[in-house]
C-alpha cells in the first residue's frame, strides 16, 4: 500500500543500498522518520520520491549505482545486461506527434495515450497521481526531455507494466532543468515499485549516455520509435558488457 512503513533493512532492500548507507541518509537527507522502540521507520512513499528525484537528477553516479545493485534482486529481466526497457514498448502507447500547448494538456495527453494500453483501471486516479508527483517538483529534465510519472499507487491501478512516450513538435514550457522547452516525454507505468524505479533508471541512463532523444525526434511513427529504442538499448547493453570483459 502507498503508506507502508519500512524498517531499516526493508528500506535498504527497497533502495538497493546497504543498511549503513541508509543510516547515512538519515543524517544527510531530510527524511520524515518515526521511531518505534528507538528504531527508525521510513515512509515507503517518501523513499520512492527521494529515489525517483535522485535518478532523474542524473548529475552523479546514482543511476549507475542503482543498476549495479539492482541485479541482486533476483529478477533476471531487470538485470543491467538485459534489454529491460524494450520489453515495455507497444505502438498503442507511443505518439510521435502529440498536440499540446501547456504542461497540463501534455500530462492529460499522456494519460489519454496510457489508457490505450487497456492496462490502466482508473484514468482519473492516474492523472491525479501524475499531477501530484509533478507538484512535488517538475520531472522536466535538460535537453527537451521530461519523465512524468506517478508516485506510489495501489496495485490494481496498472495491470501490467508499459512505457508511454510522446513527442510534442515545437515543445512546451515544462519547468525543465535548463529552462528550455520540452518536446519529448517518457511516462513509465509500472505494476510495482521496483519495476517503476528501474524503468526510470534505465531511461535516465539511455538519455544521459546515448543519443536516444535526438534519434527519437527524427522518428515519424510509433513503430520507428520502438525500433530506435530497441537498437540503442541493445547497443548500450552490448557496449557495457564489452567494457566489463576488458
Amino acid at each position: 500500500m502507498p503508506h507502508t512503513q519500512l524498517n531499516l533493512n526493508e528500506a535498504a532492500d527497497y533502495l538497493h543500498l546497504s543498511p549503513d548507507k541508509v543510516e547515512a541518509l538519515i543524517r544527510s537527507e531530510n527524511f520524515s522518520i518515526r521511531y518505534v522502540r528507538k528504531k527508525p521507520m521510513f515512509s515507503k512513499r517518501e523513499l520512492h520520491d527521494w529515489m525517483s528525484k535522485k535518478l532523474l537528477g542524473i548529475v552523479d553516479d546514482s543511476v549507475d549505482k542503482f543498476h549495479e545493485n539492482v541485479s541482486t534482486t533476483g529478477d533476471e529481466s531487470s538485470e543491467p545486461e538485459n534489454l529491460f526497457l524494450s520489453q515495455f514498448l507497444e505502438p498503442s502507447v507511443i505518439c510521435p506527434e502529440l498536440s499540446a500547448k501547456t504542461k497540463n494538456s501534455a500530462l492529460r495527453g499522456l494519460v489519454d495515450i496510457a489508457i490505450q494500453s487497456n492496462l490502466v483501471t482508473d484514468e482519473t486516479e492516474l492523472l491525479e497521481l501524475i499531477m501530484e508527483r509533478e507538484a512535488l517538483c517538475s520531472t522536466g529534465l535538460a535537453n527537451g526531455v521530461a519523465m512524468p510519472h506517478s508516485r506510489i499507487h495501489a496495485n490494481y491501478l496498472i495491470l501490467d507494466s508499459f512505457l508511454a512516450i510522446a513527442h510534442v513538435p515545437g515543445g512546451i514550457p515544462f519547468g525543465s532543468l535548463d529552462g528550455k522547452l520540452t518536446d519529448l516525454f517518457f511516462m513509465p507505468c509500472a505494476s510495482n515499485d521496483r519495476i517503476h524505479l528501474h524503468m526510470i533508471a534505465r531511461i535516465a541512463l539511455l538519455l544521459n549516455k546515448t543519443d536516444l532523444a535526438d534519434k527519437l525526434r527524427q522518428c515519424v511513427s510509433a513503430e520507428e520509435m520502438i525500433d530506435t529504442i530497441r537498437a540503442i538499448e541493445s547497443e548500450f547493453v552490448s557496449s557495457g558488457n564489452k567494457n566489463e570483459r576488458q
